[in-house]
């Protein structure tokens, strides 16, 4: 993640929400008190981007915070998040089975 060139907008926005709630499950949080966090830590991420909106003065401030929280989910490990999703291929062998037919087989098979 090139944090060098962070913009904060609604992608970003809903990723560093994906980063907290995956940061939460770590600590073994599940269920339905999981999905009540995520509710509310998406609510709260969206009323803070909004305020950036509204007061301009602040919004140097909300988006080196949002900053901030991309920052520690890297340092976290949380970009292990992508990698148990989305797996390396494996390398694959090919089985195969060879049929031999014997010459008793071939005249049943094929009358001629």
């Amino acid at each position: 993640m090139d944090l060098g060139n962070f913009t904060l907008n609604p992608l970003t926005l809903a990723l560093l929400i994906l980063g907290i709630v995956e940061f939460i499950k770590k600590f073994g949080v599940k269920g339905n008190k999981l999905m009540l966090i995520s509710m509310a830590v998406g609510i709260v991420f969206a009323v803070i981007y909004k305020l950036a909106t509204l007061f301009p003065t602040a919004q140097v401030w909300i988006e080196l915070a949002f900053f901030g929280l991309a920052a520690g989910l890297c340092a976290s490990g949380i970009y292990n998040f992508v990698n148990a999703r989305f797996p390396a291929p494996v390398k694959g062998t090919i089985k195969y089975t060879k049929i031999v037919r014997t010459a008793a087989a071939e005249k049943e098979d094929f009358p001629q």
